[in-house]
């Protein structure tokens, strides 16, 4: 199991400031979520330790890593950050199919999570018919995948 580790994490768009010298730990094996205002720098924080945006300041690892250097990091992270990051024209079953076999998971585990999501029912719709918290479901299939 891995930590979130973040220290001294600062990340500025031009003049606005949208994280300031954050410092945390999540210990391994926690169910964690950031709770605050809109522009509180919440999902500013979380693209940050997926490395899906760099700091100005700081660092934001796991285990004591950037998630880019993880070897599998779908295995060890779990991460919802966009409902709409699937693409509308896929069936919801084929969104996880594709992530599943980029990440070496095998296909029987696309079909747990569309049970233990509740959209195995749905499994072969296109994504751009299911409701917002269909969506949202897709995107917690698709964190669980790699039964991180």
């Amino acid at each position: 199991m891995t930590s979130i580790d973040v220290r001294d994490l600062t990340k500025e768009y031009g003049a606005r400031r949208a994280v300031d010298d954050l410092t945390f730990t999540v210990p391994s094996g926690r169910v964690t979520g950031f709770l605050g205002p809109n522009g509180a720098g919440k999902s500013t924080t979380m693209r940050l330790v997926l490395g899906l945006d760099r700091p100005t300041a700081g660092s934001a690892g796991l285990g004591g890593r950037p998630y880019a250097s993880l070897r599998e990091p779908l295995r060890i992270v779990g991460a919802l950050l966009d409902t709409g990051a699937a693409l509308g024209s896929r069936t919801g079953r084929d969104h996880l199919r594709v992530l599943a076999a980029t990440h070496r998971i095998p296909d029987r585990r696309v079909d747990e999570v569309l049970e233990e999501t509740g959209l195995a029912p749905a499994a072969r719709r296109r994504v751009r018919t299911y409701s917002l918290g269909m969506r949202q479901r897709l995107g917690i299939a698709a964190a669980l995948l790699g039964d991180p």
